[in-house]
């Protein structure tokens, strides 16, 4: 008879895990990350959050969201349209704070993380109507 083990982590150290995993894809696809858990000003709550990562590739600046799920349905609901504001303004504030990347295109990307490997990057998949 097999005996089968589950692993329990804490939501901490699983979501740790899965920002890790997204920024070594990142990385295999040629991205260099210049800040993770960024907050963008003072305290726990601002209005511009925290960002997750940030990476550059040629004059390219991607500022990356993290969500772990469970199942690939909760993935749908996963990012409301206040956190997205959240994650444009973090953006905008990190040029700010960074004026060398002032030149560089910006993206909003989202990897979507079911453990233990399955990852999904939605490039682009966040932007603002202009």
């Amino acid at each position: 008879m097999k005996k089968h083990f589950k692993l329990k982590i804490s939501p901490y150290k699983s979501g740790y895990l899965a920002e890790f995993l997204c920024r070594m894809y990142m990385r295999l696809h040629g991205y260099r990350i210049i800040a993770k858990n960024y907050h963008c000003g003072t305290g726990k709550k601002t209005p511009y959050g925290e960002l997750d990562f940030v990476a550059i590739r040629d004059k390219h600046i991607v500022f990356c969201e993290v969500k772990k799920r469970k199942n690939d349905t909760e993935f749908l609901r996963a990012l409301s349209y206040k956190q997205q504001e959240r994650i444009l303004n973090g953006g905008q504030y990190f040029i700010k704070h960074h004026p060398q990347y002032k030149k560089y295109s910006m993206r909003f990307d989202v990897f979507f993380v079911k453990l233990p490997f399955s990852i999904r990057w939605i490039k682009g998949a966040i932007y603002r109507d202009r």
